[in-house]
């Protein structure tokens, strides 16, 4: 148990930092993301989004490696993750076609993805089936993207966030857009859609639990200090107050 101990608190010592630099990358933040004193910041009371990034901000000082986070569209941060070295990409579903591509630190928060319709325009789908051939937005890259794409969904149209989607729906341009219910209110405001003219359907997609992605070169030491940091920073009262301040 001594050494146990022990080797938690050289984990967490900034002393023992990669010598490397991470690279650190989110995406999709929309507006919950703010510059501040040249830095990427969450928007207080901004969303989910916003929590993560400030739940990885806390999570690089523990490690001792303050490091600046980067917002990239998704397709992009995933093909720097499992392509380059020393990559942080956050907040990702995991998947089985992903599994094995990074490492995996979390889970960061849980929810559940739906299809979404129109309240004005309902599509009286019931199953993934009766869905296959409408029209739906996804987050281009997303775990929806590859979920229903194997599912043979004929009319995927692709977007880079979230709000974009919601706008499509209200617009008429789609019938369904794919979205975990998690943050789904920060996402019509950016939309700027009334949450009346949105509706879940019965069609659960899954659900989801976000994680860290680590590239896949991250020696097991280090998968491991980032481990014991969300277990600390979860643990000692830190995680909940970040997201009272940024996620709701």
């Amino acid at each position: 148990m001594k050494v146990s101990l022990i080797a938690l608190l050289l984990l967490l010592s900034p002393g023992y930092a990669s010598a490397e630099p991470w690279l650190v990358y989110t995406h999709s933040l929309g507006e919950q993301g703010v510059i501040i004193d040249g830095t990427l910041r969450g928007k207080e009371h901004g969303g989910k989004r916003a929590f993560y990034l400030e739940l990885v901000h806390a999570l690089l000082a523990e490690l001792g490696s303050p490091t600046p986070i980067s917002e990239v569209p998704l397709a992009r941060g995933l093909k720097l993750v499992t392509e380059q070295p020393h990559v942080v990409l956050f907040n990702l579903s995991r998947t089985p076609e992903r599994e094995g591509l990074v490492h995996w630190v979390g889970p960061t928060l849980q929810e559940t993805d739906y299809l979404y319709e129109s309240s004005d325009a309902p599509t009286g789908i019931r199953s993934l089936n009766d869905a296959r051939d409408l029209p739906v937005c996804i987050l281009n890259g997303s775990a929806h993207d590859e979920l229903l794409g194997k599912q043979g969904f004929t009319q995927l149209k692709r977007h880079n966030s979230y709000s974009g989607c919601f706008r499509m729906l209200a617009a008429g341009r789609v019938q369904l857009v794919a979205s975990a219910d998690g943050g789904l209110q920060q996402k019509l405001a950016e939309a700027q859609v009334d949450p009346t003219r949105i509706r879940a359907t019965p069609v659960v997609l899954g659900h989801d639990r976000g994680f860290i992605a680590l590239s896949k070169d991250t020696s097991p030491n280090d998968v491991a200090r980032w481990q014991a940091a969300l277990d600390k920073v979860r643990g000692n009262g830190q995680y909940q107050a970040l997201y009272q301040r940024y996620g709701q």
